[in-house]
């Protein structure tokens, strides 16, 4: 089977690890090519934060980090958008479907990128002021990974919903805070993938940008996704919605190719 295609839905899925694995033997390519797509979308916006925080701007930086979210939230959706139909595995060649996906979501995904990259970069700067500063109390640290935390499990609901469902950017939030509390355990899991992945990655910068160059965003993004995915399916059916439509279309190839008799 070639690694640009999904072309059999599990019936019986591994979970755990054994699902990762799973998942990476079948769809390793389109993952990665989706992450370095993602990667050279935020490229722009992360290279203006990174020399406000060598010029010790904290203006530069938290624009940085917006126009990094803002160029890089539909790349971000496409990449979601591959790893979502990795998990439910569905069929489809990568490229057509992450066109596709990136036209229909790149508009709806601009927002959420945006404000993205607002917490990031004011984040960033915030955590670098501290730590320049050398007095922060043990308590200004801990409310700062508190709401690192926060975000980042609101934010993998969030943008989880963009390439899924239409909705007002209102309902989405909506929805996501809803669901970061109603399946808890699962934001807690992502949202520490999340926080380790990335702040090891920026703390060894830039020792680790070739991990950056291997890793990117695909593979703590699809850990994460990997474990809220039951939270999404319960909530919106996915694999439902899935399987009704695909038998729609099977359906309705089957009614077109029916012999038409004289009457």
């Amino acid at each position: 089977m070639s690694n640009e295609t999904n072309e059999t839905p599990s019936q019986g899925r591994k979970v755990g690890i054994a699902r990762f694995f799973e998942l990476l033997g079948r769809d390793l390519w389109p993952l990665y090519k989706s992450g370095i797509l993602c990667v050279l979308g935020f490229l722009p916006g992360t290279a203006l934060a990174v020399f406000g925080m060598m010029a010790g701007s904290a203006l530069l930086t938290v624009v940085g980090g917006v126009v990094g979210g803002l160029v890089g939230g539909p790349f971000l959706s496409g990449m979601t958008d591959t790893v979502l139909r990795a998990l439910r595995d569905e069929p489809g060649y990568w490229w057509n479907t992450y066109k596709r996906a990136w036209k229909q979501n790149w508009r709806q995904s601009l927002v959420p990128g945006a404000l993205l990259g607002l917490f990031v970069g004011s984040w960033a700067w915030m955590l670098r002021a501290q730590a320049e500063s050398g007095n922060t109390s043990t308590g200004l640290w801990v409310a700062s990974f508190a709401g690192i935390f926060v975000c980042t499990g609101f934010f993998t609901w969030l943008l989880a919903q963009v390439p899924l469902v239409d909705l007002p950017l209102a309902q989405i939030a909506k929805n996501a805070g809803l669901m970061f509390f109603g399946f808890f355990p699962r934001t807690a899991a992502a949202a520490l993938v999340l926080a380790l992945y990335w702040g090891a990655t920026l703390l060894y910068l830039p020792a680790t940008i070739l991990t950056i160059l291997a890793f990117g965003f695909w593979l703590p993004v699809t850990i994460a996704l990997m474990i809220v995915y039951p939270g999404l399916e319960k909530v919106f059916k996915l694999e439902e919605t899935i399987n009704a439509r695909r038998d729609a279309e099977i359906e309705e190839r089957m009614a077109q190719n029916q012999p038409k008799f004289d009457q």
